[in-house]
């Protein structure tokens, strides 16, 4: 991370204005300089008073000047969050921080204005009827509506299915999510599906015959209920089709992606003529090709608020970035060939997470319209 980026970090620590993305960012910060020292002074830092701040900064300036002056080239792979450790540490700096001035710490969700920034995405969606018509869902949602013998009930940002008599007619409806969107369906056998951004699933209002049978774009994580009499089967862009009796699978079927992925995480699902056990991936192209212990706490990201950025390149994160923040990304002269590693929570401003990403030999410029240019540093 270059010095002027941890030095903001730094004064924001000192004057009380660091937010919890911010302290994150430099626990991370200092776990990359590899520096004992640096992480028992955060502690020490953490219990100081109002009176030893211009101290305690003169300090840290000095020791900043010391670790960074010998760094002399770029590291290819980005450690942008780890998680898991700068949790740890991030405690310690909570608790300081809290005993040092309980009246400096700031929202998590309190940010200096930038502008032109994008704020992130949210519980929202549009639900499609069988007759065309269009209903617009949102967090802030709280209805009933009908189809037949079907109550549609929406609370936040979940819908839920309750079947209420025999339904002799087979209504299709599709959930899709925008770009800068998620949502939560229970379908009417106890099925329930998570929606990333910019994804859709087409379903049936109740479920006849030997199968149930759906269809998705986009991203989508499946809990099915179990019915051994009545096989789930996902189809994926008019294309594969995974086929399951009760199960939890992950399947990122995105257009602009290299290929479909399905992911198992519990119970078996076939993709084409391909069983998978738990843990393993199928990747879809002109075949089918397996991938065994995959870590799936990264497929999963998503689902739990964070990015994953492990191992991929500077395209295919701006892909991610392009869904959720509804932006548009545009490139200014080459591409660096940048691979990146770690987590990051969805959760925070466009800007927060571009000063973080402006380390890896890149220059962003947010601009009017939410759109972003990308140049090399």
């Amino acid at each position: 991370m270059k010095r002027e980026q941890i030095s903001y970090l730094l004064q924001q620590y000192l004057e009380g204005k660091i937010t919890d993305n911010e302290s994150a960012l430099l626990v991370n910060a200092l776990q990359q300089e590899e520096s004992e020292e640096l992480e028992l002074a955060l502690q020490e830092m953490a219990m100081a008073s109002e009176k030893d701040l211009a101290y305690r900064k003169e300090r840290w300036d000095d020791m900043i000047s010391g670790i960074l002056h010998t760094e002399t080239k770029k590291r290819p792979v980005r450690r942008i969050f780890q998680f898991a450790a700068a949790a740890a540490v991030l405690g310690i700096i909570a608790t300081g921080l809290y005993f040092w001035n309980e009246n400096k710490i700031k929202s998590a969700t309190e940010a200096t204005y930038v502008k032109n920034d994008v704020a992130p995405g949210s519980n929202k969606a549009v639900l499609i009827l069988g007759d065309g018509s269009q209903v617009t869902l949102d967090s802030t949602g709280n209805q009933t509506l009908r189809q037949g013998s079907i109550a549609i009930h929406q609370q936040g940002g979940q819908l839920q299915y309750d079947t209420q008599g025999e339904e002799t007619s087979i209504t299709y409806n599709t959930l899709t999510t925008p770009r800068g969107g998620q949502f939560q369906i229970i379908l009417p056998d106890g099925t329930k599906v998570w929606l990333n951004a910019a994804s859709s699933l087409r379903y049936p209002t109740t479920f006849t015959g030997g199968e149930r049978k759906v269809e998705i774009t986009g991203e989508a994580y499946f809990e099915v209920a179990k019915n051994a009499a009545m096989p789930f089967r996902v189809k994926m862009n008019d294309n594969a089709t995974v086929e399951v009796l009760g199960t939890h699978f992950n399947i990122n079927a995105y257009a602009d992606e290299s290929a479909i992925r399905a992911t198992l995480l519990e119970g078996r699902i076939k993709v084409m003529d391909v069983v998978l056990n738990p843990g393993e991936q199928a990747q879809i192209t002109a075949d089918v090709k397996v991938l065994h212990q995959v870590d799936t706490s990264a497929v999963m990201a998503w689902r739990y608020g964070l990015f994953n950025f492990e191992g991929q390149n500077l395209k295919e994160v701006m892909r991610q970035l392009s869904r959720w923040y509804d932006i548009d990304v545009i490139y200014e002269g080459t591409v660096p060939d940048i691979v990146f590693g770690g987590k990051m929570l969805r959760n925070i401003n466009l800007s927060q997470l571009l000063k973080i990403l402006e380390d890896a030999e890149v220059h962003f410029s947010l601009e009017e319209g939410r759109k972003l240019i990308i140049k090399p540093d």
